[in-house]
């Protein structure tokens, strides 16, 4: 009886609002198109912006790709998960459309208008009410070694009040200081949950061996994670943290690869779900390696060096994350076809262009802003086109979510 009245309600919901990763991947995806086009756009010159990119396009870009974008997938794939981590029901309905509706006021005042409290108010809202729902059915279960989440969601909203008083004029703090604690913020969830399950993915698409863990080798990988994340979040001396911000770079790096190792990347190859993940962690390494460098030496570009962190590594792992979580939160085979398979290929090319090819040829950096940009627009807007029939349709199998 309790089965057949939750049917009954799931299908008064319509199908975008049935659980977290519908509304924000696919508006997540196809908002990351635009800012990108725009991105691209303002590299050109040829185009008159003003009064667009909340006066401030330098500020738009690195706000809105941190959480306007990637704030949105994270929240939509851990309000998923969290149905599978407690086996309570998700949030959906007219909640989930409540927080939706809040991030996506906030998108188009902070595109189309110059900065206010009023957009401020909605961007700061969005985050909170989703750590709130997020805590929820793990507090209930008990299931602590989850909760931490929202802790980090709480985190990004006061970074991003930060980013907000920057651009209201009320504060002294510098757009790259906070950018770097968001990015490294960022990073970490993104190390945990990719050390979680890309092993676990490998070993289920290639029916090969089962990867198993190291329990040495994990909290290796993962105290650093968090202690670089104290490092540009706390307020530690200066002559402490110039010593000890690369030593956690590098030791995040080192140990993070060391893991990264065994996961048999070989095997991958012929899955595209799986090879783009591979790429994607191997690339966060990459960024951490040379943040370190650039760091220490200052030989490397710290621009190149975080763009192989924001857009080989988070914006990588996203795309490969959305299109394998979608296709299973919605009943499909997991299973990619040719358009998706080019997607992933353009994403690659998008991160090549902006480090490698920036690395070698540093006098083509403008070409290459807007070639990467225009490339990840069509990787994500592939993905918005694909999988807007999946995403906007209930279930294949016909069961809640």
């Amino acid at each position: 009886m309790m089965q057949i009245l939750d049917q009954a309600k799931e299908q008064r919901i319509p199908p975008l609002f049935r659980l977290a990763f519908r509304p924000f991947f696919l508006a997540g995806s196809a908002f990351s198109v635009i800012a990108m086009v725009i991105w691209a756009m303002f590299w050109s010159g040829t185009v008159n912006l003003s009064g667009w990119m909340y006066d401030n396009p330098i500020w738009w870009h690195s706000h809105e790709m941190l959480f306007g974008f990637t704030g949105a997938i994270i929240v939509g794939f851990l309000l998923t998960a969290v149905q599978n981590w407690t086996g309570n029901p998700g949030v959906r309905g007219w909640r989930l459309a409540i927080i939706f509706c809040c991030w996506l006021v906030a998108r188009l005042g902070l595109l189309f208008s110059s900065p206010g409290w009023v957009w401020m108010a909605f961007d700061l809202l969005w985050m909170p009410l989703a750590a709130y729902f997020l805590a929820k059915p793990i507090v209930l279960r008990k299931q602590w070694n989850n909760l931490f989440f929202s802790p980090l969601i709480l985190l990004l909203t006061y970074l991003n009040a930060r980013f907000h008083l920057i651009a209201l004029g009320m504060s002294d703090d510098n757009v790259h200081h906070v950018s770097m604690v968001a990015i490294v913020a960022i990073s970490v969830i993104v190390l945990v949950v990719g050390g979680r399950v890309i092993p676990f993915f490998t070993w289920r698409g290639t029916q090969t061996e089962q990867i198993t863990r190291i329990t040495w080798l994990e909290r290796a990988a993962l105290i650093p994670c968090w202690l670089l994340l104290a490092c540009v979040l706390l307020p530690i001396p200066v002559a402490i943290r110039e010593v000890a911000l690369p030593g956690l770079l590098a030791a995040t790096a080192v140990f993070n690869l060391l893991r990264f190792l065994r996961w048999r990347t070989w095997s991958t190859l012929g899955v595209p779900l799986l090879w783009l993940l591979h790429f994607a962690y191997l690339f966060m390494i990459l960024g951490l390696l040379l943040l370190a460098g650039q760091q220490i030496t200052g030989a490397t570009s710290y621009s190149v060096a975080l763009h192989f962190l924001t857009v080989g590594g988070i914006g990588a792992m996203i795309l490969a994350m959305i299109a394998r979580v979608s296709l299973g939160h919605t009943g499909r085979p997991l299973q990619i076809r040719r358009w998706m398979v080019a997607g992933f290929v353009l994403m690659m090319c998008s991160a090549l262009v902006r480090t490698l090819l920036l690395m070698i040829f540093p006098t083509l950096a403008i070409s290459s802003y807007m070639v990467s940009a225009l490339l990840w627009a069509c990787a994500f807007g592939i993905f918005t086109v694909v999988y807007y029939p999946i995403l906007t349709r209930p279930r294949l199998d016909g069961r809640p979510g």
